[in-house]
């Protein structure tokens, strides 16, 4: 019996294992996809790439407008107005207030800059240093 499933599982492995290296184009023929098809979706990648451009920037929420989808952001090197134009990122701009420290991740869409998501960015306090103090006056104990 134990023989009778030996026969019978390792081809059906090797049928899954060689089926998931076909699809990911892996097998021994390369894959069943040309040069030309390879090329085109190169282009289509690099176009993407283009496109979609994302930059990111930490600063302070100078100005916001949830429902019309505006905002004013300080950075250290310049002020950036952003406009949201999908509902989640007007969501997520009702969410934080102005003077907030926010890190917003944003596009440039026909000269404009298209705010793609907004939030509040933890702001680390400054480290405390622990200097030691000199002590002028008599370290005894005082009556």
């Amino acid at each position: 019996m134990k023989s009778f499933l030996k026969f019978l599982l390792v081809p059906m492995v090797t049928l899954v294992f060689a089926g998931v290296a076909v699809a990911q184009g892996t097998g021994p023929t390369g894959g069943t996809g040309t040069k030309a098809a390879g090329s085109t979706s190169t282009k289509t990648s690099e176009k993407r790439t283009a496109a979609a451009k994302v930059q990111r920037a930490r600063g302070e929420l100078t100005a916001a407008d949830a429902k019309a989808g505006t905002a004013k952001v300080k950075t250290k090197e310049k002020e950036l107005s952003l406009t949201a134009e999908s509902q989640e990122t007007k969501d997520s701009l009702a969410k934080v207030k102005v003077g907030d420290a926010v890190r917003i991740a944003y596009d440039e869409k026909d000269g404009k800059l298209a705010l793609r998501s907004i939030a509040k960015s933890k702001v680390s306090a400054p480290a405390k240093t622990t200097t030691p103090t000199k002590s002028t006056g008599p370290s005894g104990p005082t009556k």
